[in-house]
């Protein structure tokens, strides 16, 4: 299995184009974007959050927050762990869902840290500081809201390449004599990236990434009404482009007829070449539309596990 394929085994949530978007992704015990119904979808499983990341204040993005809030003061389940909430700076839809959900909530006994953030912003989530490293990017979207992008990311070590093909005893003689910095780089490796609500992103804002989750509410183009959503062929180019790794369509429109999407989007993507991974979220069902090298994937769904 590639760390690709663990992320997205690891990834559950809901999209529907209009209706909710949420994602959680269980090792950093983070979820991203908050849609309607994800306290019931996931349960007792919100007791283990630690981390939310809004990418924008529209209702489907954001209307689950009060239930989170709300249930994790109210039912059973660990009532003291620290919820830290970040979130677009300056979107006033943000700002009065903070300000409904502290009255709303009455005695809440945990830590609840609501923190604005900023494109380019870059901070550790989790009650561990080194658990994960978020970096935020600007996307473009509604002028209404303030909209953000976040790469999940690592910082990792890796053997210069004039060493390859030396014996470990001569690098650790050169480390020992030169100093670490003498036998490695390090460098950025980005886990997950995701993009919210967006026109195409700019590849070199998610370059390289291990899985990126690109919205494409069109699957026709001719579709577009406007420049502040992608197409499916749009989000093939972003992923091509930025050479990730596999690719996690979301944020898919209901105008097109349910028995005929996924055959809509594997006709585009191998009609352009596509050539990694590429998964569709509709609803709760997570579908692998190609595997390896582009090859039609074996027919297999997931819906939100538990």
């Amino acid at each position: 299995m590639t760390m690709a394929d663990d992320v997205v085994a690891n990834l559950r949530g809901f999209s529907k184009a209009m209706y909710s978007t949420w994602f959680h992704y269980k090792p950093a015990r983070l979820l991203i974007d908050a849609g309607e119904g994800v306290s019931p979808s996931m349960e007792n499983f919100i007791f283990g959050l630690e981390s939310i990341l809004i990418s924008h204040g529209h209702y489907d993005h954001i209307s689950g927050i009060g239930g989170i809030v709300h249930s994790r003061a109210a039912a059973r389940g660990d009532k003291e762990k620290p919820l830290r909430i970040h979130y677009p700076a300056g979107d006033r839809m943000i700002e009065l869902l903070r300000e409904y959900c502290g009255k709303m909530a009455g005695n809440i006994q945990y830590e609840l840290e609501w923190e604005p953030v900023w494109a380019g912003d870059e901070f550790a989530i989790g009650l561990d500081e080194d658990r994960a490293l978020v970096r935020a990017f600007p996307v473009v979207h509604s002028p209404r809201t303030v909209n953000l992008g976040y790469q999940l990311f690592e910082r990792r070590t890796r053997l210069k390449p004039e060493l390859v093909g030396l014996s470990q005893d001569q690098i650790e003689d050169r480390a020992r004599e030169q100093g670490r910095d003498s036998v490695v780089d390090e460098y950025e490796q980005i886990v997950l990236a995701y993009c919210g609500d967006s026109a195409p992103v700019d590849p070199d804002l998610v370059r390289g990434a291990e899985v990126l989750i690109h919205e494409a509410t069109f699957i026709k183009e001719s579709d577009r009404e406007n420049d502040t959503h992608s197409s499916v062929a749009e989000a093939l180019e972003v992923a091509r482009r930025a050479d990730v790794n596999r690719l996690v369509l979301a944020h898919i429109s209901t105008r097109y007829p349910k028995h005929q999407i996924e055959g809509m989007i594997r006709d585009i993507a191998t009609g352009s070449g596509f050539d990694r991974p590429l998964t569709m979220v509709m609803g709760r069902r997570f579908t692998d539309i190609l595997g390896p090298g582009g090859e039609p994937a074996p027919p297999r769904r997931r819906g939100t596990r538990r």
